[in-house]
């Protein structure tokens, strides 16, 4: 999952006023003007809540209906504001994850919640970025979670399920996942806006996620032999106000980490090591249609491919898209309607391997998701979903799992 923007902020409230529960930006409005107070010093503190309900209904696994839950706090700090750091911003987010996984009943690599997790809580982000060049170039620097600015698609926000945010291709890989939700690493990344549209933008985080063997809480653990990652996008963005909304962009990826070969073997028979493992991806995203006079109201779309090394990683390529309409009905005009798919294909070697071991698999996992999410307050919204998922696990033995689910959101 993409953490949420927390780094945008809210609009200020003004303090000291008694406003209505269903005016208010958050449910706890701007605590007697403290929140203000604060942010005109530097200090933005936002908190969260979400919560799925997903039920799978058929297929998969096993059926039952599943919750899974996310409390998130975070701190932004302006630092040139409150300590005088020049064009220095500093940024902590802590999460709490409850609940189950509704992936255990679908038996799916996609991810039915981008927000289902193992219960505990944890540090996810910490880090620090001071600016350069007039805000050219922007150095960040700590605790830092990969997917909240690499293989971004805009578009496919509103979808809940995993699969629309890192690609499989890129998400699947590595001992522990290549620092994205919800295990983060430390790292850099350096950002460069060439122009007003165009940017390059590349990371070096510890080739291990976290701890393998514990999920629990924050583990920062950079051992002799976790090798690096290394992130590398360069991309091109107008905004909606300068013309219809566009995006592109060209990424790549590779792990120094020894891997294990899948299909190949040394003399003694164990798999052979490998160093290092890599992947390419793309993505195109934009406004399609607008309404007439409604800046905000239309229909957009984004597709996303991506290829990885076959040797090491079982998936070898991945395709998604989708189409995603913002006012859908008269009087609804901050609504949302999305309809995605999402793919992920099996490599020739894990293919190979499979049938040689007795367990033959399909070739792909596919999964459709039609999402509809409503704004009931400015600080409560609730999700419509609907899922299904062809070839769980690309597991013939399984068969394909259908899920419906209601997501909700509360800022507090």
């Amino acid at each position: 999952m993409s953490a949420t923007c927390w780094m945008a902020g809210a609009q200020a409230q003004a303090p000291g006023t008694d406003i209505p529960l269903s005016e208010r930006l958050r449910l706890t409005g701007d605590w007697n003007g403290l929140r203000s107070d604060w942010a005109d010093r530097g200090i933005e503190i936002d908190l969260a809540h979400t919560g799925d309900v997903i039920a799978v209904t058929d297929g998969g696994e096993a059926r039952s209906t599943y919750f899974s839950g996310l409390v998130e706090a975070g701190v932004s700090i302006d630092a040139e504001r409150l300590f005088g750091w020049s064009s220095t911003q500093i940024f902590v987010l802590g999460i709490g994850t409850f609940g189950r996984d509704p992936g255990d009943g679908a038996g799916s690599a996609h991810a039915p919640s981008n927000l289902a997790n193992v219960e505990t809580a944890k540090l996810l982000e910490a880090w620090v970025e001071r600016s350069f060049f007039d805000d050219r170039l922007a150095i960040l620097g700590g605790l830092y979670g990969a997917d909240a600015e690499f293989d971004v698609k805009e578009t496919a926000g509103v979808f809940i399920n995993g699969g629309f945010g890192t690609g499989l291709d890129l998400s699947e890989t590595g001992l522990n996942g290549p620092c994205v939700y919800p295990t983060t690493c430390l790292g850099l990344r350096a950002r460069f806006q060439a122009t007003d549209e165009h940017y390059v933008q590349a990371a070096v985080l510890d080739g291990v996620a976290g701890d393998p063997d514990d999920p629990k809480g924050t583990q920062i653990i950079l051992g002799d032999d976790d090798g690096l990652l290394f992130l590398a996008e360069a991309g091109f963005q107008r905004s909606g106000d300068e013309g219809r909304f566009l995006r592109a962009a060209l990424g790549a990826w590779h792990y120094t980490t020894d891997f294990d070969d899948l299909l190949a073997t040394d003399a003694q028979g164990e798999p052979r090591r490998r160093q290092g493992t890599q992947g390419i991806y793309g993505l195109l995203e934009g406004a399609l249609y607008t309404e007439p006079g409604q800046f905000t109201q239309g229909l957009s779309g984004f597709l996303r491919l991506g290829l990885a090394d076959e040797d090491v990683n079982q998936f070898g390529y991945y395709a998604g898209g989708g189409l995603v309409y913002t006012g859908p009905f008269t009087g609804r005009d901050e609504d949302v309607l999305g309809l995605g798919v999402s793919a992920a294909f099996n490599g020739d070697s894990f293919e190979t391997a499979q049938e040689a071991a007795g367990a033959p698999v399909d070739s792909r996992e596919i999964a459709f998701e039609l999402t509809y999410w409503i704004p009931v307050l400015p600080w409560l919204s609730v999700q419509f979903d609907a899922q299904y998922i062809k070839n769980p696990s690309t597991d013939p033995m399984l068969d394909d799992a259908t899920l419906v689910g209601l997501r909700y959101q509360v800022t507090f």
